[in-house]
């Protein structure tokens, strides 16, 4: 290699260098200073509407109208609060009178204490909740002391537009807490690690190029160990994105699981722009939940992958119909399968390419119009013949539907690439990328063509033989 060859790779290399240095450090900062701020008030606003609704639903349950919170009337419903405690899983609970003096509390040491912070005078008197996050020290189930994240609301009671009392709730959050903390914490650490990893394979390029006349061999040997440290480190950042996709999923089945449980309980009490926040949330939960199931699914394609086995497609395709057969009848459509082939492939992933590329004909459809798909497969040598002994099978998938613009013919085999919004069409804007990560990792590729307004037509080509049985594809 010559000199000037040299210098120019070893400033393209020190570029590179520079550039994953950046990026290995704007990943941590961006979770420390953006991401984690954002996710953490969200926690603690969330948590304050659930004891805005818990203060008020109580109000209704305690107090009678006109009726000003006193010692007298607290005596009444001392006992139905004690049972509620344990009940709606709070750390504590207190209630004040409007002067502030606090005439119920789960710590029988605070009552009659007087509340006497601005806050409580100058906002919750006048019918404005109060939040604040605080470390309070508390007892552990091995009972010893430790140190809780808390979220203290005060929440008035009105009747009339008159302050008639107010209640402090007090929730424990610190396991939502550290479950967050937990995944920012990984998400920084992933590419901060494999910045040094980079760094360190190109400080030893560096240095040799620095040496200068390095023989042909021995420099290919060294990307050749590079790529395999790279690919090692590739697999390490998918099998992350499984895990943390995995932490996620958690916190999401609880918001869902409250949500429901609040719904059913308390349903009545929340009136309907609470009813219409609290559906907005399960959907918010909801979609995060198919995102993050549709980000395990393309990650599958390769984690779980099945070794190849002869697959009967046109089985496979009669299994599909079979679990469309609902869609089918509520669309009117109809699916026209020709002959198919038996292929080597792995079985389930031929089933999910199937389903997503005919489930795809079927769900964008114009409404006018009664879904047409027709499934068919061609031989083809590599020189683009028709021949029985051939290369390549296409499998095409043809519909009558909506189709979409010829720009975005590459666009939409994107991770989460939607043309459409939301509202018009369910869906994750996933199966695509899983359908051409699948046939990838069959040896193969997927195209489409399409005109708006007049269908659009899939094409997946797999080689007839296949190299390894599946082991090494993708």
């Amino acid at each position: 290699m010559k000199l000037r060859d040299l210098i120019l790779k070893n400033k393209a290399i020190r570029f590179i260098s520079i550039v994953s240095i950046i990026i290995g450090i704007s990943f941590p900062l961006i979770n420390i200073y953006y991401v984690y701020p954002y996710f953490t008030n969200l926690l603690v606003e969330n948590t304050e509407n659930e004891a805005v609704r818990l203060g008020t639903h109580m109000a209704g349950m305690y107090f009678k109208h006109n009726e000003t919170v006193t010692k007298e009337s607290i005596h009444r419903i001392h006992a139905q609060a004690d049972l509620h405690i344990d009940d709606l899983n709070l750390m504590k609970l207190k209630i004040f009178s409007p002067s502030g003096e606090t005439i119920y509390s789960t710590s029988p040491k605070d009552i009659g204490t007087m509340n006497e912070n601005d806050y409580f005078h100058q906002m919750v008197a006048k019918g404005n909740p109060f939040t604040k996050v605080v470390k309070k020290d508390t007892k552990s189930l091995e009972g010893q002391t430790v140190t809780a994240d808390v979220v203290e609301t005060y929440v008035p009671v009105m009747d009339d537009g008159k302050f008639i009392g107010a209640f402090e709730i007090y929730y424990d959050i610190t396991e939502r807490n550290d479950a967050l903390s937990s995944v920012i914490f990984k998400s920084s650490v992933i590419p901060f690690a494999t910045m040094f990893v980079f760094i360190f394979v190109i400080s030893g390029i560096l240095v040799t190029l620095d040496k200068n006349m390095i023989k042909q061999k021995e420099i290919k040997n060294e990307m050749k160990i590079y790529a395999e440290k790279l690919r090692a480190s590739n697999k390490e950042l998918q099998d992350f994105a499984h895990i943390a996709s995995h932490d996620l999923q958690e916190p999401l089945r609880k918001i869902t699981a409250f949500g429901d449980r609040l719904k059913s309980r308390y349903g009545d009490a929340l009136g309907e722009q609470g009813s219409d926040y609290l559906e907005r949330m399960q959907n918010a939960a909801s979609r995060m939940q198919h995102l993050i199931q549709g980000l395990l699914s393309f990650s599958r394609v390769t984690t779980k992958a099945k070794p190849f086995e002869p697959v009967d497609l046109s089985a496979t395709a009669d299994g599909v119909m079979s679990d469309l057969e609902m869609r089918l009848q509520d669309t009117g459509g109809r699916v026209e399968i020709g002959e198919l082939p038996t292929v080597s492939a792995d079985p389930l992933q031929m089933r999910q390419l199937f389903q997503n590329l005919i489930g795809n004909a079927l769900k964008f459809h114009k409404e006018d119009h009664r879904p047409l798909v027709r499934v068919a497969a061609e031989l083809y040598k590599t020189n683009g013949s028709v021949r029985k002994n051939a290369d390549y099978y296409q499998l095409i998938f043809e519909d009558n539907g909506i189709g979409f613009d010829k720009q975005y013919e590459e666009r939409i085999f994107g991770v989460f690439q939607r043309l459409h919004g939301r509202k018009e069409y369910e869906g994750s804007g996933i199966g695509l990328s899983v359908c051409k990560k699948i046939a990838e990792r069959h040896g193969g590729n997927i195209s489409a063509q399409s005109t708006p307004g007049e269908g659009a037509k899939f094409i997946v080509t797999l080689p007839v033989t296949q190299r390894d049985g599946g082991k090494n594809h993708g």
